[in-house]
Formats: C-alpha cells, sequence, structure tokens
C-alpha cells in the first residue's frame, strides 16, 4: 500500500486534515483502548495542540488518514512534565532545545504483525528520526505503555526509561528518553543504507 509522511508544524496542515486527524486520536484512543480523554465533537484535542506544535501525519492514497503524532519542544509545556511527572520518579524533566517529546500517536493498520512494528510504524518511525536530524534534535521523550516499549527495544532503538511502569488509567505507562542517534541509525535505516 502506498503512502505519504508529512511532519510540519500545525499551522501548515488544512484545517480539515487537523479534524480527521483529531477523530482518528478519538477513535484510536477512546473507542479502541479506553482511555478515559475528553472528546468533543468526536475530536480528542487537549491545550497543547494549542501550543503551534508539529505533526506527523500519514496517508495511505486508498484510505485516507492512517496515522499521526505531535511533536513539541520541552522548553515550554509538554505531556511528560505537566500531566504525567510522576513518570519522571523526581527526576528533572528536559527543557532542552536538543530534545523534544513525541505525544499523541495513533496508527491504524489492517494486518497484525505479532510482537513487532507493522512497516507502516516502521516507516513513520524512519520519518521522524529524520525530522529530528534536520531540526538538530539529539533525543525524544515520550509517555507509552510498556507494550510500545518492549516493541520499540525489540526493534533496537535506543530507550531508556525514566523509572518503572505506573497504572494510569486502563494502562502500565511509562516515560522514555528516545535516543536518535548511532543504535537508532542503525537499527532504523542500516539496511537501507546498505542497499544504496
Amino acid at each position: 500500500m502506498s503512502h505519504h509522511i508529512k511532519v510540519a508544524s500545525r499551522k501548515e496542515f488544512a484545517s480539515k486534515d487537523l479534524w480527521e486527524m483529531h477523530r482518528l486520536r478519538a477513535k484510536v484512543f477512546n473507542d479502541r483502548m479506553g482511555w478515559e480523554i475528553p472528546i468533543m465533537s468526536g475530536m480528542e484535542i487537549d491545550g497543547y495542540d494549542a501550543l503551534d506544535p508539529y505533526y506527523l501525519m500519514v496517508r495511505e492514497y486508498e484510505k485516507g488518514l492512517r496515522g499521526c503524532m505531535r511533536v513539541l519542544p520541552t522548553e515550554g509545556p509538554y505531556m511528560l512534565k505537566d500531566t504525567f511527572p510522576e513518570l519522571l520518579h523526581g527526576q528533572q524533566a528536559p527543557a532542552d532545545p536538543k530534545v523534544w517529546e513525541l505525544s499523541r500517536f495513533a496508527i491504524e493498520v489492517d494486518d497484525v504483525y505479532g510482537f513487532g512494528f507493522s512497516e507502516l510504524t516502521m516507516d513513520v518511525t524512519r520519518e521522524i528520526v529524520a525530522f529530528g536530524d534536520k531540526m538538530g534534535i539529539e533525543r525524544f521523550v515520550t509517555v507509552t505503555t510498556t507494550s510500545i516499549e518492549r516493541m520499540m527495544r525489540r526493534a533496537g532503538l535506543a530507550v531508556t526509561r525514566f523509572g518503572p511502569s505506573i497504572k494510569i488509567g486502563v494502562e502500565n505507562a511509562v516515560a522514555l528518553d528516545f535516543d536518535i542517534g548511532e543504535q537508532t541509525h542503525a537499527a532504523l535505516f542500516g539496511k537501507l543504507r546498505e542497499a544504496a
């Protein structure tokens, strides 16, 4: 299936694209995962969306929007620091121009991939790492589930926990530091570079 991935600031997306993204987030987080989050007019929107974040959106040509992610610098408010500080376990929240937060990652895939990421998810990960390289980012932080953490490790990505997981709502949540340096590049791009 052919797809297109775009990473851009909020103002660079059309309103209809943003509405579609917020509806996808509601469908994935509220309907499918059972998170207790506010839904307005069928859309999941929070205060961090008002901070002019960057978004990644992935579209499949025949199926429309299939995935999205929000990207925010850590120098201002962000989810790990301001919503889930308990996941830092007393550590200082990053506030560095070279460290950004990934949040609200939602993706819909048709096939079940067992114990790993789908190829679409891997393409999204490659694209967000390439965006990080372009922006001078060295690391991302993220709040995720322990199951996603396991898949990141299995994929060879350089992730480190801030501390033990904590049950938040229906999920076992963990805060991760995601280094996009050499190890992550080798895991994501190594085979592609050898083929070139």
